[in-house]
């Protein structure tokens, strides 16, 4: 009886063991933190953003590894808007309030449904610029609501936006050519890349503003960037069921 083949082509294989190379360090990373006290409340996000990358890139190997490709999909738009918001958290003091603002307006959707749920949520508005101002004060308290694609812009990510985040939202929005099949063969081969360098990403970010444990991350990179030269010449992932 012949042993059943793997479904990925060579070239997945070495991005998914690059991925489990990574992991071991990102969970390292994130428990070195553990009491440390961060440094202002930018660096205190981006180690809070981080875990949300750790999980997606965690549940989405755990996914590959079962042949789950489709539902691996999913989780790659998380892990990019999360890179995006930790790094403009750095990047652009706006950020932080802004986002805290724009929740805040999407909360109101919900639970501001009369006179007395407007105001109690005006109330905590007003509560949240206040204790904002006192812990951090260097932040400016800005009420502006955020979109995913100026989040990018702040963050310097605006070509990983209109590049992968575009074509990974077709997936969580139910896109026909999404639902179709329509992405597979122009995606399959991408989708551990795009994960890995969300995992570098945040690295980075957690090396260069954290006091977090973390080893040299320039060879990853490298390898990162060799294995994606050879992507236009790999074959297609063998799909044995649906998924």
């Amino acid at each position: 009886m012949n042993a059943k083949q793997p479904i990925y082509p060579p070239l997945e294989v070495q991005f998914l063991d690059l991925l489990k190379e990574l992991q071991p360090i990102f969970v390292n990373a994130l428990n070195s933190l553990g009491d440390k006290r961060p440094s202002d409340a930018g660096s205190s996000y981006l180690a809070r953003v981080a875990i949300t990358v750790n999980r997606a890139a965690d549940g989405y190997l755990l996914l590959r590894e079962s042949e789950r490709m489709d539902v691996s999909k999913l989780l790659i738009r998380p892990a990019l808007e999360a890179v995006f918001c930790g790094t403009a958290a750095m990047k652009n003091k706006e950020f932080l309030f802004r986002k805290a603002y724009s929740e805040w307006e999407e909360d109101n959707k919900l639970f501001a449904m009369d006179a007395a749920g407007k105001k109690k949520a005006s109330e905590y508005l007003e509560g949240l610029k206040r204790a904002f101002k006192r812990h951090s004060p260097d932040y400016p308290v800005i009420c502006k609501k955020l979109q995913v694609q100026e989040i990018a812009d702040m963050a310097g990510l605006l070509s990983a936006y209109e590049g992968a985040y575009r074509v990974y939202c077709k997936f969580t929005h139910s896109a026909m050519c999404a639902v179709s099949g329509g992405l597979n063969d122009v995606t399959d081969i991408k989708d551990t890349h795009t994960m890995v360098w969300c995992v570098i990403m945040m690295l980075n970010q957690l090396k260069q503003f954290t006091p977090a444990a973390i080893p040299d991350l320039i060879p990853f990179g490298k390898k990162l960037a060799l294995l994606k030269g050879h992507i236009s010449d790999n074959p297609t992932t063998i799909r044995r069921r649906a998924q």
